[in-house]
């Protein structure tokens, strides 16, 4: 009785050390050398990592927007200053002259302001001409919309004299050809015009500064109604558009 009794007990302990049905669990066991990689991180430092590299981020995205604004400001600027521009140069840009050979022994300059407003001192330096050394003819005024017709005699004493306008003269140039115009427009803003474009001058220009390079200059002033002046006309055109 006593040996059946202590076999129960062992049996009874056996069966406690021994897990139920279902209750087994089978835990995956990481790597050791990922386990070692996990706790060798300083997650102290790594957050501190984080915090600077979205501060830097945070700085680049605000340099970028700084840059954007710059360039739309500079980009705007330089539209202002173009627009601005453009309308300073609105008259002058209306202000021109060409020559006209009816025949080849005759020519006639004609100098024309298709702007709503008045031109004044307007001069144009003649390169040598068979007739005469160099000439600048001088208009005090040119009318709104208006175009002045010079006859050649105002400038080389007669016309229909010496050879055809068909070959150059002396200088290598056509005779009489307007090396360059300079007038002041309505807002006191002196211009240069040649085969170059339109210019600036300063405002304290004078004809021998802009022409200093040509000695022996004549003079020719011309108004409305001078000899050999054409009755002045109505522009082609008209308007600062």
């Amino acid at each position: 009785m006593v040996g059946s009794g202590r076999q129960r007990a062992m049996t009874v302990r056996l069966a406690r050390r021994r897990p139920g049905p279902g209750r087994v669990r089978v835990r995956p066991r990481r790597p050791a050398g990922l386990r070692r990689w996990w706790r060798r991180i300083d997650w102290g430092r790594a957050g501190t990592i984080t915090a600077v590299t979205a501060a830097l981020a945070g700085l680049l995205l605000t340099g970028v927007s700084t840059l954007y604004d710059a360039l739309v400001s500079q980009g705007e600027l330089e539209q202002a200053r173009q627009a601005a521009d453009q309308e300073t140069r609105a008259q002058a840009l209306r202000v021109s002259y060409w020559t006209e050979y009816p025949t080849p022994y005759v020519k006639r300059l004609h100098v024309i302001n298709s702007s709503p407003d008045p031109v004044s001192e307007a001069d144009l330096l003649l390169s040598p001409a068979e007739a005469g050394p160099n000439h600048v003819l001088e208009l005090p005024v040119l009318a709104p919309c208006s175009e002045t017709v010079v006859k050649e005699e105002v400038w080389a004493g007669e016309s229909g004299q010496g050879p055809a306008y068909g070959g150059p003269d002396r200088t290598g140039q056509p005779p009489g050809v307007v090396r360059w115009m300079a007038f002041r427009d309505r807002n006191g803003v002196v211009w240069k015009r040649d085969d170059k474009g339109l210019s600036r001058l300063s405002d304290d220009w004078t004809v021998m500064s802009v022409g200093s390079g040509d000695a022996g200059l004549h003079f020719t002033g011309v108004t409305e109604g001078d000899p050999g002046v054409l009755p002045v006309k109505q522009a082609p055109s008209c308007g600062d558009g």
